[in-house]
């Protein structure tokens, strides 16, 4: 060997010439090998096949034509269509068979397709005879029928003989030349000798009967006799032959491949270290981006879900894993509370803690987000900024699916507004609009305050009722307003008298009362009464006048003279009228002998008890109207007294007797009974009737049997639910928050609406007022009183409007007298309006003439 040639064989480019060598020759021994294709010779013979089971499909299919198995030709001609596709895809022919060969084959093919065209024309023909014979056979019993009555008896057993043997012979399917010639016989017999319609109609089906059914016979012979099966085998056979043939060939090759291979076994080997190293490599990279992968289908679907819920939404969210760690945010909740969303991911929501509730009540909620997946309520947070909110949370868990809690979702909304709106409300339900001083409802909370805080031991507290003397005449002569300033100077004179523990409230109109606690002796009361009625009597300056109004008080002490704030409040009411009595301006103690002036209301009482019986109760009706059209929609029944010596008296004075003693609950029955009764009277007479209002009394509310009582009360009058509807006080529901929700879920079952009267007055708590299912809020006459030329702009009617509607609930106002207070109720979106301004209450007759002009 030359040093030239050993050279040579070292470059790198005789190794280079020898890889690309072996690689065309493995790549040309892989392609002759690989020519011979298992899938499509499968699928060739599976063809092959398939032509040989439709041809046969084809031939029972026309046997069992002929044989009256079979009524339509669908299966013959869908598997004649099947032959003809299969034929056409046989024709590509597998690419590794040989030119020479595909030629043979493909001359076997097209023979095979003659075949096919002749036996598909034979087919045709098939049908077309078969089916003139099916016809005439249908027909024939029916035209031999219609014939035998014009046929003597003894022609009609020829004829009937003559058709059972046509029938007989048709069906033998058999070629019987003696049959057939005394039958075509009978047939030009029976028509030279008969010349009538229905038996030439006869003659004429058994005549195509008796020389198509040879014809179709003969054809279904051809078709099942075809030389399509034997051509489909010699077209097989020559396919199985070349198949045979390069399936040796590929053989070979292959085994030259295997040789071949074995001399790059070496090489490979030595590869291998070099080809795991590497794989090595690739699997750390492909584990590295399978990781980067899961990262960002997570970021994907973490886009989307914020996209959807938190990005838009105006509610708080947060999203904990099950261990409370905060994993999302949306927008609103960093708008909410401060934090952005990097400050919270990874924490607990106690980052909002505020310390306002204790560790039972965390306890309790989670209590109950255990045991029922969910909890909601009010609860106060802190911001970011240390400033604290109350807001409305709804905690829901999300399971997994072995149901085991995997998130939490938190849904919150700042109700900031809203309870500022509640403070507002409760402010000016407890307070004097006119005076900012304390009204009666706050006023016997005072009271009872200072009872419970004052041991009767050696403290004391006094109630004093002051009223102004002639407080009417500077109303009537100086007007509304001045009265008004009058009341307001009232108020400042007796605050600046009385210490920061007192109370100095308006009851209405010119009627004060102040509540001294932690006194020590009935004369202290007497000493801080007499300065403050002195002020009280100093002059004012009104309108332009220096004048001087005086007041009468009357002093009631606990626990001498009462033990409970009604009590107090009514034996200084006594004391203060006989103040006024002996002099005016001046003040009295509470005495026995002043109790006795309350006889006749003792004996009105009396009176009370027999007023059902004497039938003295009766009921005015007050329209409802639409505020905005005047359209009468409805009425409140209202009780009224017709005493037998007095005349009509008023129900707040009846009322409160009746409530204490016990006589409240036999009235609002009868006023149930009366309405309804009197919603009867009206349909009978072919009135339009509109829905009636009843107030119910608390001690009627808390019976069990109430919605049981109006149950049975409609069904004795046979009066629709929806024409009866209640009234209640916000007092009365709050008395017995749950027995008052049950109650009214009861009532609203049976389809009966309930308002809640004299709002603005009561608890006014919106937190707890819309778990009630209540229709209606009605506002206090007091705070539509309010509304004239110089209201201020924002009114506590407008307020109570705004926050019923954000409720779902619909607004009456009661005791409208002017067109300026209707006018206003309008704007601000009230939906009903009763007063004196449409309509005072009317007896049932009057009211019944309303109701036929409406």
């Amino acid at each position: 060997m030359t040093p030239e040639g050993k050279s040579f064989r070292d470059k790198p480019a005789w190794k280079l010439i020898l890889v690309l060598t072996l690689t065309a020759l493995l790549t040309w021994l892989y392609f002759r090998s690989a020519d011979v294709v298992p899938g499509s010779h499968v699928n060739y013979t599976r063809k092959l096949r398939e032509l040989q089971l439709f041809d046969e499909q084809l031939n029972s299919g026309v046997v069992a034509s002929f044989a009256g198995l079979i009524e339509n030709y669908d299966s013959q001609r869908f598997y004649l269509a099947q032959i003809d596709k299969t034929l056409l895809e046989l024709r590509n022919i597998p690419r590794w068979v040989e030119p020479t060969d595909r030629k043979t084959i493909a001359n076997a093919l097209i023979k095979l397709g003659d075949i096919h065209q002749q036996k598909a024309l034979n087919v045709d023909r098939f049908q077309r005879i078969h089916a003139v014979v099916r016809n005439s056979s249908l027909y024939l019993p029916i035209a031999a029928d219609a014939s035998l009555a014009q046929l003597s008896p003894t022609e009609q057993r020829d004829f009937k003989d003559f058709v059972r043997r046509l029938i007989s012979y048709t069906l033998t399917r058999q070629k019987n030349t003696q049959e057939h010639q005394y039958l075509t016989e009978q047939i030009k017999t029976l028509t030279l000798r008969h010349n009538t319609q229905p038996l030439a109609t006869a003659l004429q089906h058994a005549e195509i009967v008796l020389n198509s059914t040879p014809k179709a016979l003969k054809l279904v012979n051809s078709i099942t006799r075809s030389d399509s099966m034997a051509q489909l085998e010699d077209a097989s056979q020559l396919y199985l032959a070349t198949y045979r043939k390069a399936l040796t060939e590929a053989t070979y090759y292959q085994t030259l491949l295997y040789a071949l291979s074995l001399l790059l076994v070496g090489y490979a080997l030595y590869a291998l270290f070099r080809i795991g190293r590497d794989r090595r490599s690739l699997i750390i990279a492909h584990l590295d981006l399978e990781n980067r992968f899961q990262a960002q289908r997570r970021a994907e679907e973490e886009l989307r879900l914020y996209a959807t819920m938190f990005t838009n939404a105006s509610e708080g969210m947060t999203i904990t894993d099950a261990t409370t760690k905060i994993i999302a945010v949306n927008p609103a909740f960093c708008q909410i509370t401060g934090y952005s969303k990097e400050e919270v991911i990874g924490k607990t929501p106690r980052i909002l803690n505020s310390g306002r509730q204790n560790d039972v009540f965390y306890q309790n909620m989670w209590n109950t987000l255990n045991s029922q997946g969910q909890w909601k309520g009010e609860i106060w947070n802190a911001r970011k900024d240390g400033s604290i909110f109350p807001e409305w949370l709804s905690i829901t868990a999300i399971t997994d699916q072995n149901h085991l809690p995997s998130h939490y979702l938190g849904v919150f909304t700042d109700i900031t507004e809203r309870k500022q709106s509640e403070a507002r409300i409760h402010h000016l339900a407890h307070h004097d609009a006119l005076t900012g001083l304390p009204n009666r409802l706050l006023l016997s909370e005072r009271i009872q305050h200072g009872i419970q805080t004052s041991p009767s031991s050696h403290l004391k507290t006094a109630v004093i009722f002051i009223d102004l003397d002639r407080f009417k005449n500077i109303n009537d002569t100086l007007g509304h307003s001045v009265g008004d300033d009058l009341l307001i100077q009232v108020a400042h004179r007796g605050l600046s008298v009385l210490r920061e523990t007192d109370t100095f409230s308006r009851q209405g109109g010119d009627e004060f009362v102040a509540v001294l606690t932690g006194l020590s002796s009935r004369q202290e009361a007497g000493r801080i009464c007499d300065e403050l009625l002195n002020t009280l009597c100093q002059p004012y300056l009104l309108a332009g006048h220096e004048l001087t109004v005086s007041g009468s008080a009357g002093i009631a002490v606990y626990p001498e003279d009462g033990d409970n704030a009604t009590e107090l409040l009514r034996k200084a009411d006594l004391a203060m009228y006989r103040a006024k009595e002996i002099g005016r301006n001046t003040f009295c103690y509470f005495s026995a002998e002043i109790s006795t002036t309350s006889i006749g209301e003792l004996l009105l009482e009396n009176d009370l008890f027999t007023a059902l019986e004497r039938g003295e109760l009766l009921l005015h009706y007050q329209a409802k109207v639409d505020s905005r059209t005047g359209e009468l929609v409805g009425a409140e029944a209202l009780m009224r007294w017709n005493h037998k010596t007095h005349g009509l008296i008023s129900p707040q004075i009846f009322i409160p007797l009746a409530e204490e003693s016990g006589l409240i609950n036999a009235m609002g029955e009868w006023a149930i009974r009366t309405v309804c009764a009197q919603l009867r009277s009206w349909i009978d007479e072919g009135l339009q009737v509109l829905p009636i209002a009843v107030n119910i009394s608390a001690h009627q509310f808390v019976q069990q049997a109430l919605p049981q009582l109006l149950a049975d009360i409609l069904a004795e009058f046979a009066i629709p639910t929806q024409l009866i509807e209640l009234e209640l006080t916000e007092s009365m529901l709050m008395g017995n928050a749950s027995h008052a929700a049950s109650t009214l879920h009861q009532l609203k079952d049976m389809g009966i609406e309930v308002s809640i009267d004299d709002f603005g007055t009561g608890y006014s708590s919106l937190s707890y007022l819309h778990q009630f299912p209540v229709h209606a809020l009605k506002i206090d006459r007091s705070f539509i009183s309010q509304i004239n030329e110089n209201s201020e702009p924002i009114r506590l009617a407008s307020a109570i409007i705004a926050m019923a509607h954000e409720l779902g609930l619909q607004v009456i106002a009661e005791g409208v007298e002017t067109e300026v207070q209707a006018r206003y109720l309008v704007e601000h979106g009230c939906d009903i309006s009763q007063g004196f301004l449409y309509s005072k209450p009317l007896p049932a007759a009057d009211f019944a003439k309303q109701l036929k002009l409406g």
